[in-house]
């Protein structure tokens, strides 16, 4: 009976868009409008998940108004990827939305009282095709526009890449839209690009020390001390990745040092070797434990690096993702640790145009270098304190309490 009732829905539905399509005498004769979907990663193993953004551009050229409302359906592969844990059941709405946490409006633009933006919500048009949808929509209100000189996306909603998929390409792409300009004639003239996205385990596994480039050489470290180390996952378009979090670690030899999610502990001196498997491929790294007076240890002072290991299952309600814009345009998510907000280096320094280094005596990031002193890894990611940008670089921080989120102004 489920069954059949989705085939009515998903008839009811054609039909209807294809009334509408029919019923239009006279569609604005538009100029190309751009629909875009983008994604954060371009290659994901399973069980990671991904944050798909949409965006209108060019709007503006649809004519000397821009448009007035945009309902966009995008289409992913099902074998590939789930909902599952990122969408609810709304009462009142009486259908499944995305949840308010693995949904969010990425943009200052976009963040106010000139634009309606509904809940991501998912459809299964043609049960059979192997395909599910997710349907975004946005309107302006108040008489104004829909305006994207900013190119900025107008929704961001999260997917997850099932368990035990093989490596194969895919993509998350639009299917089909409707827009409307100023006068609601439907505009049937716009260019579309998918987000194309590598799934599966990764070709090999790096260990590395911190954030640090993968090296031959064996890890020197002192007895009775600890080090942290990361896997860095290469994939066979030339991605990489963190996986430390998803990864096995194993010790060959537990009477010289242990280690639990790239965090090594040392306890007598020798030679022991450290791994990290993810599926059916192993990264393997030699680590020599040598005296506290040994002449062949670099001498560094203590860093200020905090690696923390998150455990998907409390990933949510211990480090709540924080949308970052800087200078308009949408960062990597940043995170809530203990009631301070800390952002992704790299993503960030990219938008502010700053240059990242690292300081090998203190084993921390720096910004035009200065040393970066409160920071933590997660996911083999770096990620800074928000307080600390502004007293390095000037910049202001602005904090959205009502959308929870930050922006960051640099620069001219």
């Amino acid at each position: 009976m489920y069954a059949i009732n989705k085939k009515i829905t998903a008839l009811l539905t054609l039909l209807m868009l294809a009334g509408c399509f029919a019923s239009i005498a006279a569609a604005a004769d538009s100029k190309k409008v751009s629909l875009d979907v983008t994604s954060n990663y371009t290659s994901l193993i399973p069980g990671q998940s991904v944050m798909v953004s949409v965006r209108i551009s060019n709007a503006e050229l649809a004519d000397d108004k821009g448009l007035r409302a945009a309902k966009i359906t995008l289409s992913y592969d099902e074998s590939i990827f789930t909902t599952d844990g990122n969408i609810r059941f709304d009462e009142t709405l009486g259908k499944d939305i995305w949840r308010g946490d693995t949904f969010f409006i990425p943009s200052e633009h976009f963040s106010n009282n000139d634009y309606n933006i509904e809940t991501p919500y998912p459809m299964d048009i043609d049960p059979a095709d192997g395909r599910q949808e997710v349907i975004v929509s946005v309107s302006a209100k108040n008489g104004r526009p829909i305006r994207s000189t900013s190119d900025e996306a107008f929704v961001s909603f999260f997917l997850t890449v099932k368990e035990g998929v093989s490596s194969q390409n895919t993509s998350i792409k639009i299917q089909s839209a409707l827009l409307e300009d100023h006068t609601g004639n439907i505009i049937q003239n716009f260019a579309a690009t998918s987000a194309d996205i590598l799934v599966g385990i990764p070709k090999s596994i790096d260990i590395v020390r911190g954030t640090l480039p993968p090296t031959a050489d064996p890890f020197k470290v002192s007895v009775d001390s600890g080090m942290e180390l990361n896997a860095l996952a290469n994939f066979d378009n030339g991605d990489t990745a963190y996986v430390t979090e998803l990864a096995t670690w194993q010790s060959t030899d537990t009477q010289i040092l242990t280690v639990r999610h790239g965090s090594v502990q040392t306890f007598a001196l020798g030679t022991a070797s450290v791994t990290a498997t993810l599926g059916s491929v192993t990264g393997r790294h030699d680590i020599s434990v040598l005296s506290k007076t040994d002449p062949e240890l670099n001498v560094q002072t203590q860093g200020y690096v905090t690696v923390t290991y998150i455990p998907p299952s409390q990933r949510e309600s211990l480090y709540k993702e924080i949308p970052v814009a800087v200078n308009g345009k949408v960062a990597k998510s940043g995170r809530m640790i203990d009631g301070s907000v800390y952002v992704p280096l790299r993503s960030t320094s990219d938008l502010l145009g700053v240059e990242v280094g690292y300081d090998s005596s203190k084993k921390a990031p720096t910004i035009n270098g200065t040393t970066i002193k409160e920071f933590k890894i997660l996911s083999g990611s770096s990620y800074i304190k928000a307080r600390e940008i502004p007293a390095i670089l000037g910049a202001k921080t602005i904090w959205d309490n009502t959308n929870k989120s930050l922006s960051i102004e640099y620069g001219s």
